[in-house]
């Protein structure tokens, strides 16, 4: 469920058009609804990877059309998919990739430079598999994601990152001694080698590969926060959400970010703008009483700043938020009510009677809610 903020639109570099949108803005307003329907799950991919016009996405989309074109041509047995299925997994890592880095996480990545992690690895295989005719999914956890084939004759896991991930399973202790590497070493003596899978999988879940796309979005928040830029950050977990509504390897960055993109921009006495990212943390995260007083003390702030500036409407648009969002004390609403006293009085001394009736109906509110 989105939260109470209204979710920003300039999202990847995009080439503004006066009469077009970007290809990023038809993108989010494709993913409202959490579904895809304008757009295919690999031209997803390319734009969250960062394509920016119509133009370079249809050379990416060339790209990719040649591929699986390619691996069409070789001679599966139809009955044996499995089989079919681990030599496109060989042909892409020995022909597609060179180097694992954990950033390498577009597409993009692997068409230029060669290099993948282990979202746009997933991404690209189950992209591809999906088009011959093999239906995937996805497992995250708090750490990696994997390939998941559920309607072969058995459950097969594909770890894309490795180059015996196929059908991992079959090779877990050297499994195990991957997995190792992404995690501190005192936690895998904590957890003991032999059960690194165990522990990773207990925390995961199979994810579809619209919420896979919603990892690539993530990722990009990831990065972009790294350096620092925690609006755009924001703008792209804002997409992920749409993507992967419930991404449990995710919750920690999120609360991190609300708070880091809040007091930013409180610090700089954007207050309202700062109730606006606070207020989307309380709201999807209600247990935080953390984001919860930071919101409700950006609330008051802005509250009052629109005050000094006698901004009467972003208050009542304040007002309609905060009290759908019920995070306010006894004491923060007397806080409010003082404001609204003194907006009574500027009313009447303008003989504005549509103010002093908005006034009333706020003050009236406030009663019933903090009864």
């Amino acid at each position: 469920m989105k939260s109470l903020t209204t979710p920003f639109l300039l999202l990847l570099p995009v080439v503004l058009s006066a009469q077009t949108p970007s290809l990023s803005d038809q993108l989010v307003a494709d993913i409202a609804d959490h579904k895809l329907d304008d757009f295919s799950h690999i031209e997803a991919a390319f734009i969250l990877s960062g394509v920016a016009s119509e133009d370079s996405l249809q050379v990416y989309m060339q790209w990719y059309r040649d591929l699986v074109e390619r691996i069409k041509q070789f001679r599966f047995d139809p009955i044996d998919r499995m089989s079919s299925a681990n030599k496109v997994f060989n042909y892409i890592r020995t022909t597609l990739y060179d180097d694992y880095q954990r950033d390498s996480t577009t597409l993009l990545d692997i068409v230029k430079d060669r290099r993948y992690n282990c979202v746009s690895s997933t991404l690209l295989y189950n992209m591809v598999c999906e088009d011959l005719g093999w239906t995937t999914q996805a497992f995250e956890t708090p750490t990696h994601v994997y390939t998941l084939f559920t309607e072969f004759d058995q459950k097969v896991i594909v770890e894309n990152t490795h180059s015996m991930g196929f059908n991992i399973m079959k090779n877990l202790d050297v499994y195990s001694h991957y997995l190792a590497q992404f995690y501190p070493q005192k936690q895998v003596y904590k957890i003991g080698l032999d059960r690194l899978y165990a522990h990773e999988n207990s925390h995961g879940r199979t994810i579809n590969n619209t919420e896979l796309l919603g990892l690539l979005a993530y990722n990009q928040a990831y990065l972009a926060m790294k350096k620092g830029d925690y609006e755009r950050a924001y703008e792209m977990v804002l997409v992920a959400q749409d993507f992967n509504r419930n991404s449990p390897s995710n919750v920690n960055f999120e609360l991190h970010l609300y708070y880091k993109w809040g007091e930013e921009r409180f610090a700089a006495g954007r207050f309202y703008d700062a109730f606006e990212v606070l207020a989307d943390g309380a709201y999807r995260y209600p247990e935080n009483k953390g984001l919860t007083k930071n919101a409700r003390a950006a609330f008051l702030n802005a509250l009052r700043k629109n005050w000094r500036h006698k901004d009467w409407e972003q208050s009542r648009k304040l007002l309609d938020e905060v009290t759908e969002l019920h995070i306010m004390s006894s004491s923060g609403w007397k806080q409010v009510e003082a404001v609204l006293h003194n907006w009574r009085t500027y009313f009447q001394g303008l003989s504005n009677s549509v103010g002093l009736h908005q006034v009333a109906s706020h003050l009236q509110a406030i009663k019933l809610l903090d009864r």
